[in-house]
């Protein structure tokens, strides 16, 4: 029994981070990619509602509305609004300061006394939109002055809901960091072609304001909630490559520990309300949820029962399971010295090692605190929360 139980979480784990990612690519392209290359320009641009929810981000706000301004759209058809949830530092003097110098842009600044948090804040801001489209953005992620006008692009397609663009980091925390997200965004475009792209990046993403429900308030990943319930209702999410969200701010190792720590108590909890989207009607889609997010989700808890079990193997077995318990502690081993070394001195085989070994442990304890009801009031990703990391 223990044999089995540790050959099928092998198995298991091995798919998901190696069999997966060359499976969904290699039907992309044997399927070729669907027709997601913008259409030509509509005669009449839809109506746009930028929603940016900003907390104590006096840093970015400002490089945030100049960005904002330099989109190429539409002035008549584009309202940006900027809700403050309880900001207490200097981020609403700034904004207000800025009014002046955006020309025509429809800037709506809204003030929450008090921090209700983001969900709470989209709820009610994406309810009060009257627009076609309702786009969501970071403040801390800046987009080319086409983007936008691409994006809608993708929208004169009835069947099209969701359009999510890429997400690139112009100083990535670490070389894990940055060999994740470029592994994040060819799994994606790729899940794309086959089936959905497993969630948005939230720097930036588009969606039919009609298509909308609100989310329930405890929901951590609302940037794959939202698209996904959408994408559940038979709508089509296109991943454009062509259009990025640059994220400025670099995190720390710790400020990525937490936000891998959410990420991870919000892939369990996705797929606990989410499981419709496995339904076999739509085996392309049902085929990247399953293979990509839901086993992302029990991957902590696989990796624990192999690492547990390959001891007991090895005392009672010998042979092969001595030799991999020996390269389970060298890789142990390497993570923690990816962890503590200094970055520059470590090589880069052992700099992803810890940024694996780390991640799933953020997940794990993610996990837990789902589990155990610990998440608190809202998980912010705020720069202020991120500064007291």
């Amino acid at each position: 029994m223990i044999k089995l139980v540790f050959w099928a979480s092998v198995v298991l784990i091995l798919y998901h981070h190696v069999g997966y990612p060359l499976v969904v690519r290699a039907i992309a392209a044997w399927i070729g990619r669907k027709s997601h290359e913008p259409v030509s320009e509509p005669a009449v641009p839809p109506s746009v509602t930028i929603i940016v929810p900003a907390h104590n981000e006096e840093a970015v706000i400002a490089a945030k509305i100049r960005n904002l301004a330099a989109l190429e759209y539409p002035r008549d058809r584009l309202t940006v609004v900027l809700p403050l949830d309880g900001c207490t530092d200097g981020t609403a003097a700034i904004a207000r300061g800025l009014l002046g110098e955006i020309g025509s842009l429809d800037l709506r600044i809204v003030e929450y006394p008090s921090n209700i948090g983001k969900i709470a804040v989209l709820n009610d801001q994406i309810g009060r939109a009257h627009s076609d489209i309702v786009a969501l953005s970071d403040t801390s992620s800046l987009l080319d002055p086409q983007a936008l006008s691409q994006a809608v692009r993708h929208f004169k397609r009835p069947s099209v809901g969701v359009v999510c663009p890429t997400y690139a980091l112009i100083r990535p925390g670490s070389e894990g960091e940055r060999a994740y997200w470029n592994y994040q965004t060819r799994v994606k475009a790729a899940e794309g072609a086959v089936g959905a792209p497993m969630g948005a990046h939230g720097a930036f993403y588009l969606f039919r304001r009609n298509l909308w429900e609100p989310l329930e308030p405890d929901t951590i990943n609302d940037d794959f909630v939202l698209p996904m319930r959408i994408v559940r209702r038979g709508y089509d999410a296109v991943y454009d490559i062509g259009i990025v969200a640059t994220e400025l701010e670099t995190s720390t190792a710790r400020q990525d520990f937490r936000r891998r720590i959410r990420i991870g108590a919000g892939n369990l909890q996705q797929v606990l309300r989410l499981p419709d989207l496995a339904d076999p009607r739509r085996p392309g889609l049902a085929f990247t949820f399953l293979s990509g997010k839901a086993l992302r989700a029990f991957m902590p808890f696989l990796l624990l029962i192999a690492a547990v079990s390959l001891p007991v193997l090895a005392v009672r077995e010998g042979g092969f399971y001595l030799y991999a318990l020996t390269g389970e502690v060298l890789v142990g081993l390497a993570a923690l010295v990816g962890h503590l070394g200094v970055p520059g001195m470590i090589p880069r085989p052992v700099r992803w090692a810890a940024y694996f070994v780390q991640g799933h442990a953020a997940g794990f304890i993610g996990a837990l605190i789902l589990l155990g009801g610990l998440q608190g009031h809202a998980w912010k990703l705020s720069a202020a929360a991120k500064a007291k990391a």
